[in-house]
C-alpha cells in the first residue's frame, strides 16, 4: 500500500563514514559491542549469574560467556551438539525417563564439569520457586519427579509423566545450567539473587570467557578462558558497552568505539555513513514482539472483553509499520508462534503472514466496539456506563523504533475511538513492573524464545506461567498448551497456535528484523550471531593481514 503521510518519521544524521584508520584502535584480539545486536535495541546487563536474573536478553548474552548451557540449540531451532556440554540424550520408550551423558568438560579452574553440577544448576531454579521468571517453561521444576546423579557424567531426570521428547529437549533440559557447586554451595539462593552482579561468584566459569572488569552502566569485559572445553576464542577480550539507546549505539559504531552493531530502524537512511563496514541482515531472532495486557488492573477490565481486544487487534496496521518504521526488516505476526524462521508456524497462520491486509479492518474494530456497546463520546473516545476507552501503553526508552510504532498506533487506535498515552521508561524498569496487580495498563515488548525453543506457549499464557505478565487464565488455553507438551508431531502446536490468534491473550505486532553492520576485518559473524539469542565471540577472528600495520 501508499506510504501513509500521517506518520512521518524523523532521521537523525550524525558524522562523516568511519575512516579506515579508526579500524586499528580494536587491536586484532578484541571486540566490543552492545548486548542485543540482531535481536533487539542494546539493554543493560545488571546480572552476572544464571537462574536468579531477569531473563533479559542482555544479561543471558552476558552470563552464557562465562556459563554456558548444558544444550547449545542452533540456528535451525535443533540441538547443536559439538558446543553443548551434554554428548547425548537416551530417552525411554514411554518419554518419561531423559538420561543426559555429558562431555569431559573443565571448570577455569580445571576441576571438572558434572553431573553433579548440572543438578545442583536444576536445583537452583527448584529453589528460586516461582521468582525465576522461565517457571512453567518446559514444565520446570513441576515435572521433575526426580533428578538423579547416575556418574561423574551421567544423570537422569524422570517426570510425572509422558511427554513430547522434542519439547522436553529444547524447552527443559535447555534450562539446565551447570553450576560450581562448590564454590557456591555455601550461598543460599537469596543470597545469590541479592548478590547477583558481585565479580567475586564468578571467579570459576566453564565458558569460553572469564569476567575481566564488571563496571554496573558503563561496561562488561571479558578475557578468553584458556581452560575452555570448547572452541578456543581467536578474540582474547570480548566487551559489552552498556550503551542502552539505539541512536548512541549507532554513533558508537560510527567512530569504531564498537565494532558490530546494528542500524536502528529510525536511522535506516544514514546507513551510508557505516557503508565501510559489512552488513548482516537479520530475522530479529526467534522471537515475536507484542502488547501484553494488563487483566488484573480494574482500570482497564475491559481487556477481558474478546470483542475490543479483536477491535484494537483489527486496527493494526502492520505491513504500514513494517514499511514506515522498519524499512521492509520486519515479519507480520499474528499468533504467539515466530513468523520467522516458520518452523513451527501452521498453515492458516502462514496464510495470514503471506496476506496480512487481510487481518487490517479499521471498519470491523469499529463494528466490535458498537456491538460491546462503547459508543463515540462528545470528544470522539468512545464511552460506556460513563467509563472512557482510555488506557495508558508503557514503551522502553531509548528505542525510536518502538516510539514510532507507538505513535502509528496511538493514530490507528484513535480513529477507531479508542485513547491510548504512552508512558516510556527503561527496559529494566519495564520488566520490573511488568507482574500481575502492578500499576500497568499495556506494555510493548518482545519475547525472544529463549530458553523456550519449541514455542509451545507455556509460561507465557499459561494461568500462572512466570512470564504471563498479565496474568491471562483461560482454561480451552492451558488445555491446548498441556496438549502441545504430551503427543508426537505438530497438529497440537498448530491447534494452540490457532486458538491463541483468536483469543488474543496479547496484541501482536510485527517481528522487526536488523540491519547489522560490523569491521569489515571480522570474520565467523554467522558463527556468532544465532537467532535465539546465543551470543558466540568465540567463533569471531579478525582477517589475517598480508603486510604492514594494523
Amino acid at each position: 500500500m501508499m506510504l501513509n503521510k500521517r506518520f512521518a518519521l524523523p532521521l537523525l544524521l550524525g558524522a562523516a563514514a568511519l575512516p579506515a584508520a579508526a579500524f586499528a584502535a580494536s587491536g586484532t584480539d578484541s571486540v566490543t559491542t552492545v548486548t542485543g545486536v540482531g535481536l533487539a535495541a542494546p539493554m543493560n546487563v545488571n546480572s552476572l549469574l544464571p537462574v536468579v536474573n531477569n531473563n533479559s536478553v542482555g544479561n543471558f548474552q552476558a552470563v552464557i560467556q562465562m556459563y554456558r548451557p548444558l544444550l547449545w540449540i542452533g540456528s535451525d531451532l535443533k540441538i547443536d551438539w559439538t558446543d553443548s556440554i551434554a554428548k547425548s540424550i537416551k530417552v525411554s520408550a514411554n518419554r518419561t525417563v531423559f538420561t543426559v551423558t555429558m562431555k569431559d568438560w573443565k571448570w577455569s579452574d580445571g576441576k571438572p564439569v558434572t553431573a553433579a553440577d548440572a543438578a545442583y544448576g536444576f536445583q537452583m531454579i527448584k529453589d528460586f520457586g516461582k521468582r525465576y521468571p522461565n517457571y512453567g517453561i518446559g514444565g520446570m521444576p513441576g515435572i521433575v519427579k526426580s533428578f538423579k546423579v547416575l556418574g561423574e557424567h551421567t544423570f537422569s531426570v524422570t517426570l510425572t509423566h509422558s511427554v513430547n521428547a522434542n519439547w522436553f529437549k529444547l524447552n527443559g533440559l535447555s534450562q539446565i545450567t551447570p553450576a560450581p557447586r562448590f564454590a557456591w554451595k555455601a550461598y543460599s539462593i537469596d543470597y545469590l539473587f541479592n548478590h547477583q552482579t558481585d565479580p567475586a561468584l564468578v571467579q570459576v566459569v566453564d565458558g569460553p570467557y572469564k569476567l575481566a572488569r564488571f563496571a554496573q552502566g558503563r561496561e562488561v569485559a571479558f578475557v578468553a578462558n584458556p581452560a575452555y572445553s570448547g572452541h578456543q576464542p581467536s578474540i582474547k577480550h570480548f566487551t559489552f558497552k552498556m550503551i542502552t539507546s539505539s541512536d548512541a549505539a549507532f554513533a558508537a559504531l560510527k567512530t569504531g568505539d564498537i565494532q558490530i552493531g546494528n542500524v536502528p530502524a529510525t536511522l535506516y537512511n544514514a546507513r551510508r555513513l557505516v557503508a565501510n563496514l559489512k552488513s548482516m541482515r537479520t530475522s530479529g531472532g526467534f522471537s515475536i514482539s507484542y502488547l501484553p495486557l494488563n487483566f488484573t488492573n480494574p482500570k482497564v477490565a475491559f481487556f477481558h472483553d474478546l470483542k475490543v481486544r479483536e477491535a484494537l487487534q483489527y486496527a493494526i496496521d502492520q505491513p504500514l509499520i513494517i514499511k514506515t518504521v522498519l524499512h521492509g526488516l520486519g515479519t507480520p505476526s499474528f499468533n504467539p508462534v515466530p513468523s520467522a524462521p516458520d518452523t513451527y508456524l501452521s498453515p492458516e497462520m502462514k496464510k495470514l503472514v503471506a496476506h496480512p491486509l487481510d487481518m487490517y479492518r479499521p471498519k470491523n474494530a469499529a463494528q466490535l466496539l458498537d456491538e460491546a456497546g462503547w459508543k463515540p463520546g462528545p470528544n470522539g473516545v468512545r464511552e460506556k456506563d460513563g467509563k472512557r476507552l482510555a488506557f495508558s501503553m508503557i514503551v522502553p526508552s531509548g528505542n525510536a523504533a518502538r516510539l514510532a510504532t507507538a505513535q502509528i498506533l496511538k493514530q490507528e487506535w484513535q480513529a477507531i475511538g479508542v485513547d491510548m498515552s504512552i508512558r516510556q521508561m527503561t527496559f529494566n524498569q519495564e520488566i520490573a513492573m511488568l507482574a500481575p496487580h502492578k500499576d500497568w495498563e499495556m506494555a510493548m515488548i518482545s519475547w525472544v524464545y529463549a530458553p523456550d525453543y519449541y514455542p509451545s506457549g507455556g509460561g507465557m499464557f499459561n494461568t500462572g506461567g512466570g512470564s504471563n505478565y498479565g496474568a491471562y487464565s483461560n482454561p480451552k488455553m492451558d488445555k491446548l498448551i498441556a496438549a502441545t507438551t504430551h503427543g508426537k508431531g505438530l497438529k497440537t502446536l498448530y491447534a494452540y497456535e490457532n486458538y491463541a490468534a483468536r483469543q488474543l491473550p496479547v496484541l501482536f505486532l510485527p517481528a522487526p528484523g536488523y540491519l547489522v553492520k560490523y569491521d569489515p576485518r571480522l570474520h565467523g559473524m554467522n558463527k556468532f550471531y544465532t537467532p535465539v539469542s546465543y551470543m558466540a565471540p568465540e567463533y569471531l577472528s579478525y582477517a589475517k593481514s598480508s603486510g604492514g600495520a594494523q
